[in-house]
């Protein structure tokens, strides 16, 4: 604690150099940066930076939208959007951000988040026809190429002359979609991982992933029919949620979910998405999704002469590279059917979600403790029943489940908006260890939800006109084995985050967070639960000393407690430049970072291409930079490049294993091209 104090005194003296960016900029970053920690692997957050940029360059005419639109704000819950769409109905067009004030329900910090998202433009007279929605909708194509220019030991020739990965270290993507508003949508998406085949070898049709969609809406009673690719979201997360979900984050009022419903998946995420039709019908105040997939997923095959086939794991990482990850390929089938029952009352919002799996073969876990009460078999049913209430400065919201081996799940959360200068949050859940909902993804600390009892209490705070205090502590623990633990085990964290705003020009935040929880570790050559703590401080200070430059400058601590104690230390400055007269946009970033080993590892959001997002993870001694381009070569096709390079200074090579990259020099390359009619 003293070490950290006195590198908090020491990163006061930077308050000169930082930088502010531009509010949608800001609210995106906080959103992807706040869930460094809680991301489970593979978690694709791509979908929510996508709507979020699309909505910078294209805000939502608050006098003309719709549910649809108004969800991709991911703040505003579905009461939310209710009575803001009944306000316009009732009394008019608004005319400003200070006028939703008056809504029961959105309070400031709210509309200053949705701000830089919305305009107040004319209200539309007449609803818009399908044939001039298609007339106005508009085409956009994405080619994108990255890669690491130093060669990893996988694409090297061994002594018979064979490299491990088939094919070269490049990553390919394109994506074209169409789209008309919330009446129609079509589109693909196809990708080659670095490693994987292109044209040759297992992918002789070209991109070893493709994706597509058609989605249409017909009537206001056929509200939407989305063939090909989609996800589905519904109630708080605990039967059915794919794809990016809010966890534990700085804005400790957002814990409930929002933007449910069936979607098109353009993401290359390729695990967590279904594949087949999906339809949503209204019914006055009622709605009902069915939907029905089936897919080939990746799954490590154990294949015998005296029983069936059977499968132990599921491969989420989506490469296939090597002989083992090409064998694994789309070896599992995997049928899902489902429906959502929502019913909206003035204040109310209630519904039911059932779901159902079915694998084409067994599903035998390894033989360890920990899998002792996770789901075995074919098949795997899970109910749920969910409710939203929002009056006032009062907001309830609850669901609770259960599969179908009678294990239960259930979260009940509150948020209480007192005043415009004081707001709490409450959420508690628990998921007994045998409950099993393969598509589930909620508020938790686990990455699975099971086998987790927690109690979570936030709070913010406007105590003067330029401070903002948020805070929030979570306790949580398990009955039963994890993988990370030798048995029961508990945690806790809690966080506390100072913004200062001084003005539109200038600002800074200083954040704490502590996290302790139990690991397993070995003493006296046996495992045994022991507590590890991660506390981290975090001075962030922005400035733009004109409208065209922005500049920002990090200083963070890390302190890591096991079996050792281990410091790092990571300070960069970024530099963003707008040139007037240029349509260029130039982000920059060095960065120096100290730490002990991979255990007080500091992560930090980059600026990258367009609808992807990089969060390395400093680590070890040694400096980092990149150089992140945008160019409007015209008024429709823009262009991005990204040079990022890290060179260590404590090891002669990186990684390990087919990745192994022999010196100290890691350099990215990025190349983007987009076209818009």
């Amino acid at each position: 604690m003293q070490k950290s104090i006195f590198i908090l005194f020491l990163l006061f003296s930077f308050l000169a150099a930082v930088a502010q960016k531009t509010e949608s900029e800001r609210v995106i970053e906080s959103i992807v940066e706040g869930q460094l920690a809680n991301l489970k692997p593979g978690t694709d957050v791509g979908l929510i930076i996508e709507d979020l940029e699309e909505l910078a360059e294209n805000p939502i005419n608050i006098n003309a939208t719709n549910e649809a639109e108004l969800s991709r704000l991911y703040v505003l819950n579905d009461i939310q959007i209710n009575k803001l769409l009944r306000y316009i109905k009732e009394f008019g067009p608004a005319y400003s951000i200070y006028e939703l004030n008056t809504i029961d329900g959105f309070s400031p910090d709210i509309l200053k988040q949705i701000a830089p998202f919305i305009r107040f433009g004319r209200a539309q007279q007449k609803k818009e026809s399908f044939s001039t929605a298609l007339k106005y909708g508009r085409h956009q194509l994405l080619m994108r190429e990255l890669g690491v220019a130093q060669k990893a030991k996988g694409y090297l020739p061994d002594n018979e002359g064979k490299t491990r990965y088939e094919g070269n270290r490049f990553r390919y993507y394109t994506r074209y979609r169409f789209e008309a508003r919330d009446k129609f949508s079509v589109g693909f998406t196809a990708e080659k991982d670095p490693g994987e085949a292109f044209f040759k070898g297992s992918n002789k049709n070209g991109f070893d992933y493709y994706s597509a969609h058609l989605s249409v809406n017909i009537s206001p009673v056929i509200e939407n029919i989305t063939v090909g690719d989609f996800i589905v979201r519904s109630g708080q997360g605990l039967v059915l949620w794919q794809e990016y979900s809010m966890g534990k984050t700085e804005d400790i009022l957002n814990i409930s979910k929002t933007n449910r419903g069936v979607r098109p998946f353009t993401s290359v995420e390729e695990n967590m998405f279904f594949r087949g039709i999906a339809t949503t019908l209204k019914f006055g105040d009622a709605r009902i999704s069915v939907f029905y997939s089936q897919k080939n997923v990746d799954g490590n095959v154990i294949q015998t002469d005296t029983i069936r086939p059977f499968f132990t794991s599921l491969q989420t990482s989506g490469y296939h590279r090597t002989k083992n990850e090409i064998a694994d390929k789309h070896s599992v089938q995997d049928r899902n059917i489902g429906g959502i029952l929502t019913w909206n009352f003035n204040h109310l919002k209630v519904g039911t979600t059932v779901s159902y799996q079915h694998f084409n073969m067994p599903f035998y876990r390894v033989s360890q403790l920990y899998n002792q009460y996770r789901f075995r078999g074919t098949e795997n049913y899970t109910g749920g029943v969910d409710y939203l209430f929002s009056k006032g400065k009062y907001q309830l919201f609850g669901e609770a489940a259960m599969s179908k081996s009678t294990g239960k799940a259930v979260v009940q959360g509150a948020v209480v908006r007192l005043t415009d200068r004081l707001s709490f949050s409450f959420l508690f859940r628990h998921f007994d260890k045998n409950y099993h909902a393969y598509w589930s993804n909620t508020f938790a600390e686990g990455s699975a939800v099971n086998n987790e009892t927690g109690i979570f209490f936030g709070t913010k705070i406007l105590p003067v006109k330029f401070v903002t205090l948020s805070a929030y502590s979570d306790f949580y623990h398990s009955e039963w084995i994890n993988y990370y633990t030798a048995g029961p085990s508990q945690g806790w964290d809690i966080f506390a985050q100072a913004d200062f705003t001084f003005s539109r020009r200038f600002g800074f935040y200083l954040r704490y967070k502590n996290e302790e929880k139990e690991h397993k570790f070995i003493e006296n050559e046996r495992y045994v639960n022991l507590p590890a703590q991660l506390r981290k401080i975090r001075l962030h200070i922005q400035y733009n000393p004109c409208e065209r430059v922005t500049l920002k400058t990090r200083i963070e601590h890390a302190f890591y407690k096991g079996t050792q104690k281990e410091n790092g230390v990571v300070i960069f400055q970024d530099v963003q430049i707008s040139p007037k007269k240029i349509p260029l946009n130039v982000s920059a970033r060095v960065a120096w970072f100290n730490t002990d080993s991979y255990n007080s590892r500091i992560y930090a959001y980059e600026n990258d291409l367009l609808y992807t997002f990089s969060i390395p993870a400093y680590y070890g001694k040694g400096f980092r930079a990149y150089l992140n381009l945008r160019y409007q070569i015209l008024e429709n096709l823009d262009f991005w490049v990204k040079v990022a390079n890290t060179m260590w200074n404590d090891r002669k090579f990186i990684s390990s294993g087919n990745n192994k990259i022999t010196g100290n020099n890691k350099t990215e390359l990025k190349f983007q091209l987009r076209l818009k009619i």
